[in-house]
């Protein structure tokens, strides 16, 4: 597969924008003054133990308490007010929420992934042959029991499969040697104290891809310097780096990414078929809605249905990857009835997110006909990322209808009677209206109106003038 990884810098973030066969397949934002990544290592102290929300929360040096679930403990030394824990951030703090921690700490690499404080080894879900699985699981056990005398566990990466002998033991002695500093520097920090972070999410990206690209671009040689440094130390073939130098065409621009941010930021997708799609997040989880739109080209319904859902289902298993969506996700897609083609379109579905690097769960047809999945959230999404809080409607979505808000002024109007002069404050969107109401009701010679753009959208400020 010819896949590259585009990096485009700028003062503030990178963009990491992955291509296989052309098509823009992931997206990544790393801004440079964050600390808070997924993957760091604390030392944290135990602040509080909370028995009726089942976790503890943990001082880890950030803004805000970090929280410990405590189904976890098995892991933890001990989890006691003031206690000294090393802690995992397996989520990076959302919207209010602070960090999400586990005492279970996973180290990944190239082919393995350690677990040092569990003596558990498992495989990636991705290889589904059983006899496939025990048979990877038993050659690697035994290639790497001459050096594992602590017993440490660890998952056995897909990439792992087509990995020498020679490097899967490099793999794991330098995830131990990793280890080993961490619970050094542990020794001797101060609590709290970051013990270890990714120092670019473009290590982990290769990480997770097995450095198989066919070439990696970036407007920024210092990065590129970094990433040769790091393949030169950690993968056996050579990737392509090519720096990019065409001044009149920036690499945003050259690559079209504005294209693909502009598809992560619709709600909308369009299908080929005439169908489409509506994504929306919430607070609690992502809902997909499947609307067949202008597509009738089968012969009936349940054709036209089953046709517009396949469709559909690979678009969505594109975006989940692309919108970096997780969590909870709920999918309605258009109504069928034969049992054959509900098995079919989830049977491909779970081949379709095999792509994904990502842990997906699917799970089955709820009885009103929804598909419930879940896919690893380790952040915000990037429709979290890249935008804030519109300033109009406060995340709302919406604004008050101009009849609302004249409703609501007619009211406060009547309650301040009598009156010789009043003043109102109103947005300027809503200020032709107002001018209108004002003129029916005969008040424009009792009442001012004042056009403030800093106004609240939602509100109007009202006052008498003597």
């Amino acid at each position: 597969m010819n896949r590259e990884l585009v990096i485009v810098s700028s003062k503030d973030l990178y963009l990491y924008v992955i291509f296989e066969e052309g098509e823009a397949v992931e997206v990544r934002v790393e801004y440079r003054d964050l600390l808070k990544q997924s993957g760091n290592i604390y030392k944290g102290k135990v602040k509080r133990v909370v028995p009726a929300m089942n976790a503890a929360f943990v001082d880890i040096g950030e803004d805000r308490e970090a929280f410990l679930p405590l189904k976890d403990i098995h892991n933890c030394s001990e989890v006691k007010l003031n206690e000294n824990l090393i802690v995992q951030v397996k989520r990076a703090p959302i919207s209010t929420k602070g960090a999400k921690l586990s005492c279970k700490i996973t180290l990944p690499g190239k082919y393995l992934v350690l677990i040092p404080n569990n003596p558990h080894i498992s495989i990636s879900s991705k290889i589904e042959d059983r006899e496939e699985k025990e048979r990877i699981k038993n050659h690697v056990k035994k290639v790497l029991q001459p050096f594992n005398e602590e017993n440490y566990g660890y998952i056995i990466r897909t990439s792992a499969v087509d990995a020498s002998e020679e490097a899967l033991i490099e793999d794991f002695l330098s995830l131990k040697q990793l280890w080993d500093n961490i619970k050094e520097l542990s020794k001797q920090k101060r609590t709290p104290t970051l013990l270890y972070e990714e120092t670019s999410k473009v290590f982990g990206i290769l990480r997770d891809y097995a450095g198989k690209f066919s070439k990696i671009v970036s407007d920024d040689i210092k990065k590129l310097k970094e990433i040769k440094e790091y393949i030169q130390k950690n993968f056996s073939q050579p990737i392509k780096l090519e720096p990019y130098r065409k001044r009149k065409v920036s690499l945003y621009t050259y690559y079209e990414i504005d294209k693909v941010i502009n598809k992560i930021l619709n709600p909308y997708v369009w299908l080929k078929n005439g169908g489409y799609l509506v994504i929306e997040e919430t607070e609690a989880l992502v809902s997909i809605d499947v609307n067949s739109g202008s597509h009738c080209k089968h012969r009936s319904l349940e054709e036209t249905a089953y046709h517009t859902n396949l469709e559909a289902m690979r678009e969505i298993a594109k975006h989940m990857r692309l919108r970096d969506l997780g969590g909870i996700i709920v999918i309605d897609f258009i109504d069928m009835k034969d049992e054959e083609k509900k098995n079919s379109l989830l049977e491909q579905f779970k081949e379709e997110v095999k792509k994904d690097k990502r842990p997906v769960k699917i799970k089955n047809f709820t009885s009103l006909g929804l598909l419930e999945l879940t896919r690893k959230k380790l952040e915000d999404s990037l429709i979290k990322q890249l935008t804030e809080i519109c300033t109009s409607c406060r995340g709302n979505g919406f604004v008050k209808s101009k009849y609302l808000l004249l409703f609501e002024l007619e009211k406060k109007v009547s309650e301040m009677k009598p009156f010789v002069k009043l003043k109102v404050k109103v947005h300027p969107f809503f200020i032709k209206a107002v001018k209108d109401f004002l003129n029916e009701l005969k008040l424009q010679d009792s009442i001012d109106i004042i056009s403030d753009i800093h106004q609240d959208i939602n509100k109007f400020s009202i006052e008498r003038v003597e």
